[in-house]
């Protein structure tokens, strides 16, 4: 791995499946939210109960497009969607359960994705742009107003912008024909350093941690931008960045798996994740479609330890959030 920054050594947690079930200090937790496509029906968005592993149907989808990236509000009373078509993007609030959903952002065409409500709920962060390949950053009220860009150039892809705890800034991963990054960007001024920095692996998906004090990461071990239909890898693993000492540490650590699109929990003691850690390797044409069709729902500790599977079916659970 070379990533543009001294780090330091970078620590290794070891992670070992434990029985299906979940304790009290999972428990009390609000329902886990994620996509799920089941044989012959829909993409819809569904809540896992932790309590006993149930879900429930919270929006469904329809026969031309899906209900994904769903987002808990802070209160726990309203979620961020998007409905998903083939080649666009509509972003959606559903202000309560079994309500009707309301579409905002109705005036940008093209795709949108990865929504994340602000601290204090009254705006959403979310990528959008011509094509998936080329998104940039926006934020709009939750009511629909004050729509604007914050980071939008012809060279760089923006991915999955994460608000700080402190509601003033946010990070976002980028991607350029020269390499990944992670951005922190000041939401009044519009000041962006760059926290983290590769040229032989890929970084993506940076998640800000309920405390403040670490941003969680998905890292790919190769440098090609990996959504590309051509790409064929599909491994990755979660990893964790500490803004006081600049080191990465590892959380999962397969190598030959896909670990990714990690979301901390309310209370920061645990990370809700996509995997393929179940099934055997896939090394051939095969992987990219497969990452897709055989994702599950699991969750772990920060420090790798407590890892746990959710769902146990022959479909895509995928795009999990506390």
């Amino acid at each position: 791995m070379s990533i543009r920054r001294p780090l330091g050594a970078l620590a290794i947690a070891a992670t070992a499946l434990l029985p299906l079930g979940c304790s009290h200090d999972v428990t009390h937790l609000r329902d886990i939210l994620f996509q799920a496509t089941r044989h012959g029906g829909t993409e819809d968005t569904y809540a896992l109960h932790l309590t006993d592993l149930t879900t429930r149907r919270l929006i469904k989808g329809d026969s031309v497009s899906s209900r994904g990236f769903p987002r808990w509000s802070p209160d726990g009373r309203a979620i961020a969607f998007v409905r998903e078509f083939g080649d666009s993007d509509q972003l959606y609030v559903l202000d309560t359960v079994g309500g009707t959903p309301r579409r905002i952002a109705a005036q940008l065409r093209g795709t949108s994705g990865f929504p994340d409500w602000s601290p204090d709920g009254k705006s959403i962060l979310f990528t959008a742009g011509a094509n998936y390949e080329h998104e940039g950053v926006y934020i709009i009220g939750t009511d629909g107003s004050g729509l604007r860009a914050l980071l939008s150039d012809s060279v760089n892809e923006y991915r999955y912008p994460s608000w700080a705890p402190d509601g003033k800034q946010f990070t976002v991963a980028t991607w350029s024909p020269s390499g990944s990054a992670i951005l922190v960007v000041e939401l009044a001024s519009g000041s962006r350093r760059q926290v983290l920095a590769a040229d032989t692996v890929y970084l993506d998906c940076p998640h800000w941690s309920p405390k403040g004090n670490e941003l969680l990461l998905t890292v790919y071990p190769s440098p090609v931008y990996p959504w590309k239909s051509s790409v064929t890898d599909a491994r990755a693993d979660l990893a964790l960045f500490d803004f006081r000492s600049g080191r990465l540490r590892f959380v999962t650590t397969d190598h030959d798996k896909l670990n990714n699109y990690g979301r901390w929990s309310p209370d920061a003691r645990w990370i809700v994740f996509q995997s393929d850690r179940h099934a055997p390797p896939f090394r051939d044409s095969t992987a990219a479609h497969y990452r897709f069709d055989s994702l599950e729902i699991y969750i772990v500790r920060p420090d790798g330890s407590g890892l746990r599977r959710l769902t146990t079916n022959t479909y895509f659970d995928g795009h999990p959030s506390w």
